[in-house]
């Protein structure tokens, strides 16, 4: 192993600091970005030099900790939310990051928290605090992206043991079973056939989620060039292809037949309106702040309130739960896998939440054993 300050000239007598470093059979450069006059030094100059000096010390320190497999007492006496900030930054596609750094500022009154300070005891108390915020399941998932964080920052050898590993199971959050609002296909109408003075590009949104499975974040940014029409046996079935925003997944679906005629309708009106490569233009969330989405649901809730549905249940979600309800419910070939792939979930654990189906589901099943005959029993 070795570190090695070198110079490499840049005219006028200007050098520039580098370090050539081998370590394990490899070989590199880390260029420091400080320049000196090396013709004549000034005092400055010579700080920089001395400066850059104590970086090559501290990079051989790192080096001999990972190689012996130390932990960097320094890197643990590091602050954590400040490490979090970036992290959460790196994770900016999953909002759930930022939402825990949130509630971990809260906590801790904008203090900051050294690595070394996150112990299971803190882990819990934390813990009690979110659970005395929000419900159940909402702070299992702050808890599990904290726990992300820390198994990352155990590889990147920050900390010699994540916190959580250390933990009892029954002192971790455990899911809860929790009722998933869905609209059936009666209720869908008697919405369609309620008057409410809110934007018609909301109410078709929201419908066309109802008989796709598509997230907000993927109606919200829905393009027409990720819509296609192909001949299947004759009939004509449209397609959208497009790339998941919240797993990066590219996802070919096919359109049921009223997300189709949603989609007809939309194009009739798109030639009236001002050009836009969006479906659903009237709503897009340009600044991805979440006021649209909020605006949307605020709207959603009149329309339900309007129907005589209840305010609290409405919002744009359970359009993805009433698609995923509906097709177990009404479709021969409705099966969790099947669903499973319509909603572009990675694995069924994620679409058993919807193996609870509705009671005439039940009923049906139950009823549909045969008959037979009873009279002889005493």
């Amino acid at each position: 192993m070795g570190v090695y300050l070198r110079e490499k000239k840049l005219g006028n007598g200007q050098v520039s600091f580098y370090l050539d470093i081998y370590h394990n059979k490899h070989r590199w450069y880390e260029f420091l970005d400080i320049h000196i006059n090396r013709n004549k030094p000034t005092p400055e100059d010579k700080e920089k030099k001395l400066y850059a000096l104590q970086i090559k010390i501290k990079r051989e320190n790192e080096l001999i900790v990972q190689d012996n497999g130390l932990i960097n007492k320094n890197r643990q006496k590091a602050d954590f939310v400040k490490w979090f900030e970036k992290y959460a930054e790196q994770k900016s596609h999953n909002r759930l990051y930022k939402q825990t750094l949130n509630y971990l500022k809260k906590y801790l009154g904008n203090c900051p928290l050294a690595f070394q300070a996150v112990t299971p005891e803190w882990i819990k108390s934390f813990i009690a605090y979110l659970l005395t915020n929000m419900g159940n399941n909402t702070a299992r998932h702050y808890v599990k992206s904290m726990n992300t964080a820390l198994k990352d920052a155990e590889r990147a050898d920050i900390i010699r043991k994540n916190p959580f590993s250390l933990m009892d199971r029954k002192d971790l959050v455990k899911k809860q079973d929790s009722f998933r609002k869905a609209y059936s296909l009666e209720e869908l109408q008697h919405l369609i056939c309620t008057p409410c003075d809110i934007h018609t590009q909301i109410k078709q949104a929201y419908l066309f989620s109802c008989f796709s499975g598509l997230r907000w974040s993927d109606v919200n940014c829905l393009r027409w060039d990720q819509i296609t029409a192909k001949k299947i046996d004759k009939v004509e079935t449209y397609f959208i292809y497009f790339q998941q925003e919240k797993t990066d997944a590219i996802e070919y679906l096919p359109l049921s037949d009223q997300a189709t005629e949603i989609i007809k309708r939309r194009r009739k009106q798109h030639l009236k309106e001002e050009p836009s490569v969006y479906v659903f233009s009237a709503i897009k969330e340009y600044n991805k702040n979440g006021a649209m989405n909020r605006k949307v649901n605020y709207n959603l809730k009149m329309w339900a309130e309007a129907a005589g549905l209840s305010r609290k249940l409405m919002h744009f979600h359970t359009a993805r739960h009433t698609f995923a309800t509906n097709v177990l419910e009404h479709c021969p070939e409705g099966d969790l896998y099947t669903v499973s792939k319509l909603l572009g979930h990675k694995t069924i654990q994620a679409t058993q939440i919807y193996a609870k189906i509705r009671d005439k589901r039940k009923m049906a099943a139950v009823k549909s054993l045969p008959s037979i005959n009873m009279r002889k029993i005493a």
